[in-house]
C-alpha cells in the first residue's frame, strides 16, 4: 500500500478512538479517503482511455464508455484537444476544475491544465456507446511554426501555446491540398466516410481515424464519395 493511501487510513483509526463515529459520517469519511486515493491515475493510465499512437508531439487516447458505465476517477494534467465523436448523454463527478475551456467548436476544443488539473470521473447514461478522443500535448520543446493557413476549405477554430487547431470540410468528389508547412500535422476524422476519402495514402473509414503528417510534407485530401466530410486538422508547435 502507497503511502498516500495510508493517510485516510491512519486518520480515521485515530478519530474513532477519540470519538463515537456515527455509520453515516465513517461512510462520508471513507469514501472521501477513496477518493483521493483513486484521484491519483492519470488519464493515460485509465482502462476506458486506449493509448493508440504516441510519438513526441501527441498522445492519442481513443475513449469508449459503454451504455451504463463509468470511468475511474483520473487525472487530466497535460495541455490536449478533445474531440466528441459521438452524441451521448452524459455525466460527471468533478473533483477538481480547471481554468475555462475554450469552447471554439461545441465538439472540438482545446484546454491547457497550465494552472490546474481537472480530476473526475464520467459516466454513460445513455443507451449508445460514448466516443471522445483526448489527444495529449507532451511536447515542451515548443518552436515556431507558419502563420495559419488561409483556404476555403478550412475554419480556424483555435491557436494556442502548443497547437493551431482547424476545420477541414471536405466537399464531395473533391480535392484540397494542402501546403508544406514547419510543423508535423495531425489530421483526425470527425464523420464516417466509409472508405470514400483517402489522405496520403491512408483510406478513412471512420469518426476518430488519423494520420500523422511529418513537417515539410504536402498532404494531398481526396473525396470520391456522394457526402460532404469533416476532419480536424492540428499544427503541433
Amino acid at each position: 500500500m502507497s503511502r498516500i493511501s495510508l493517510y485516510p487510513a491512519l486518520f480515521l483509526s485515530t478519530f474513532m478512538k477519540k470519538t463515537m463515529v456515527r455509520p453515516f459520517f465513517l461512510v462520508v469519511l471513507l469514501s472521501a479517503g477513496a477518493l483521493f486515493s483513486s484521484a491519483q491515475i492519470q488519464v493515460s493510465k485509465e482502462p476506458r482511455h486506449h493509448n493508440v499512437f504516441e510519438n513526441a508531439w501527441v498522445r492519442i487516447l481513443d475513449v469508449h464508455i459503454p451504455p451504463g458505465d463509468t470511468s475511474l476517477i483520473h487525472k487530466h494534467s497535460t495541455p490536449s484537444v478533445f474531440m466528441v465523436l459521438s452524441t451521448t448523454k452524459t455525466g460527471s463527478q468533478v473533483i477538481t476544475e480547471p481554468e475555462k475551456a475554450n469552447f471554439s467548436d461545441e465538439r472540438v476544443w482545446f484546454e491547457g491544465f497550465y494552472t490546474k488539473p481537472r480530476i473526475h470521473r464520467v459516466w454513460n447514461s445513455d443507451t449508445t456507446e460514448f466516443h471522445v478522443v483526448d489527444m495529449e500535448l507532451p511536447n515542451k520543446d515548443l518552436q515556431p511554426i507558419d502563420p495559419p493557413m488561409e483556404m476555403k476549405a478550412l475554419k480556424l477554430l483555435f491557436d494556442e501555446k502548443p497547437v493551431r487547431g482547424y476545420r477541414l470540410t471536405l466537399p464531395a468528389q473533391e480535392t484540397v491540398r494542402l501546403p508544406k508547412r514547419k510543423a508535423p500535422i495531425l489530421v483526425a476524422g470527425l464523420s464516417n466516410p466509409g472508405g470514400s476519402v483517402t489522405i496520403q495514402d491512408k483510406s478513412f473509414v471512420k469518426k476518430g481515424d488519423f494520420l500523422f503528417v511529418k513537417a515539410g510534407e504536402e498532404i494531398n485530401f481526396s473525396n470520391k464519395g456522394d457526402g460532404e466530410q469533416s476532419f480536424a486538422v492540428f499544427e503541433l508547435k
